[in-house]
């Protein structure tokens, strides 16, 4: 034992001995220096040869260093820049499950983020996203004359929505009670967030200028009094009542729209529904949510729309759209995107014609639906014979469900191209949530099995739609089956998009347009 300490005492003073010597020659090396010159390169080298410091001086010199490097704590991860370094490989590959449809537990059912009683910190919950579009609005008395839609018939482009009026009910009626009755207490609200939503495949752009970076969406499940999913009045979803938000991503020119795609993409650096992932999700989602992120749309609001998808207060499944409207910033009714009224234009003379005049625009994906034929509602089924008040003279397909019931897609008799009819069919609400896709109605809704009020337990369940399905043609199922996978679709348009802001075009917009004629 002895001999190991005299051992380590005589390594420590040779180390300081041979530091005093070193500093000692660097010294007199300066002493002989004219003022304003500094010794050669190799005179330096000379002196340092004579003083090569021991080994153990060394790995002392390099652990003190890495010591003065090391942080006291953990910091922020570094900012990502964009475009990467030249020599920086790109991993431009697409993980759906961080960037696109995000459905982990961890982040939908945040305890801070998703916990209305959090205040402020709760940035991903019902009340938090209605607070922040309502502007100067009471935003209880928001939400309440919202909801109050479905009570009355409402008269939208010229058409009639009927009044539904069992949200009173189902919905209205038991939030009011268990908020003391005078008006609601949105930390109270119904509504289970289901996923949140990277849809920049909706981007618009030219070679020449960029319109809008696409949207940003929250999905949230209607709940019972009991916190249970509020159930559809027929067929087997687990829950019958869904609302989305869709807000705009802001973007006028390709360093914004760079900006989106760089921070979306940048998910993919972190453990799903970790801390650092939440942080970063939250990051992107507030800079479309909050207050002021749109100044010249109402309310200053970037939300585009917000749509509701349900069979739990109305006989068929039905969705509606709502807008801000700019005078009083409250949400009103507005005509469904490219979807035609089905009860009056389904099966007819009228709808051939549609489909045959616009056949090669409907192929091209450049169609717009006329104004004027926008329905108020997209009513998708289940339909029975007497939702037709002329149904024996409807030429439409007829598919058998469970009597009475039966599925009716979009089709006439005189339609001279099925694919034109299907394309059609597809970017219309009725067409994507029904048999064109084999969709149940709900492209993402309750899991099958949930714990809840305590806990979804499962994430929510997507449509083969978006993950991969094949369909028979609903008019022509011998001789067409089509394949179906919105998730890939939406990767690869994506890592198209990271590909050309990699490039060395990138400051400018892609030649190619990208100005997408579809509303799933």
């Amino acid at each position: 034992m002895q001999i190991k300490t005299t051992h380590r005492i005589a390594l420590t003073a040779t180390t300081c001995i041979l530091l005093i010597l070193t500093v000692f020659a660097r010294h007199n090396a300066r002493k002989h220096v004219p003022s304003g010159k500094m010794p050669k390169p190799s005179t330096l080298k000379k002196i340092a040869s004579t003083h090569t410091p021991s080994p153990q001086f060394s790995l002392a010199k390099k652990r003190h260093q890495s010591l003065k490097r090391r942080p006291t704590r953990p910091g922020p991860p570094p900012s990502p820049s964009w475009p990467p370094k030249p020599n920086t490989p790109l991993d431009i590959s697409i993980d759906p499950t961080k960037e696109l449809m995000i459905t982990h537990l961890n982040v939908v059912e945040d305890p801070v983020r998703t916990n209305p009683r959090m205040g402020r910190r709760a940035v991903w919950t019902f009340k938090h996203l209605m607070t922040n579009m309502a502007g100067n609005n009471n935003p209880s008395t928001f939400v309440l004359n919202w909801l109050k839609h479905w009570e009355s018939d409402q008269l939208i482009n010229g058409k009639i929505s009927p009044a539904r009026p069992a949200i009173t009910d189902q919905i209205i009626g038991p939030w009011l009670a268990a908020s003391g009755g005078k008006q609601l207490n949105l930390d109270l609200a119904p509504f289970k967030l289901l996923a949140i939503v990277n849809r920049m495949d909706l981007r618009k752009h030219d070679e020449e200028s960029v319109s809008t970076g696409g949207e940003g969406r929250f999905i949230f499940g209607v709940l019972k009094a009991d916190g249970t999913p509020l159930p559809p009045i027929a067929g087997p979803a687990t829950g019958g009542f869904t609302v989305i938000f869709e807000y705009e991503l802001p973007a006028k020119n390709m360093h914004q729209l760079a900006s989106w795609a760089e921070a979306w993409h940048g998910l993919k650096r972190h453990r799903l529904g970790d801390y650092h992932y939440n942080r970063e999700l939250e990051r992107i989602t507030r800079q479309f949510t909050d207050r002021g992120r749109a100044p010249r749309k109402a309310n200053g609001s970037a939300i585009n729309q917000i749509r509701t998808n349900e069979f739990a207060i109305g006989p068929n499944w039905e969705l509606r759209e709502f807008t801000l409207k700019n005078n009083t910033g409250t949400l009103k009714q507005h005509p469904v995107a490219l979807s035609p009224e089905t009860i009056s234009l389904n099966g007819t003379k009228q709808l051939s014609k549609l489909i045959n005049d616009n056949e090669a625009k409907i192929l091209d994906g450049t169609f717009q639906l006329p104004t004027a034929l926008a329905g108020p509602g997209s009513i998708a089924g289940p339909f029975v014979p007497e939702n037709f008040s002329d149904y024996e003279n409807r030429t439409f397909t007829v598919i058998p469900l469970v009597e009475p019931f039966i599925d009716i897609p979009w089709s006439s008799a005189g339609i001279l191209n099925n694919e034109a009819r299907h394309r059609f069919a597809l970017n219309t609400c009725h067409g994507c949530h029904r048999s064109e896709t084999g969709t149940g109605f709900l492209q993402i809704g309750f899991p099958a099995e949930h714990n809840l009020p305590q806990s979804l337990q499962e994430e929510a369940q997507l449509a083969g739609f978006l993950t991969g399905i094949e369909v028979m043609d609903p008019v022509q199922p011998q001789t067409t089956i089509r394949t179906f996978n919105d998730l890939k679709r939406r990767s690869e348009n994506l890592k198209e998009l990271l590909e050309h802001l990699n490039g060395p075009r990138h400051p400018r917009p892609p030649r190619k347009p990208h100005h997408p004629h579809f509303i799933h």
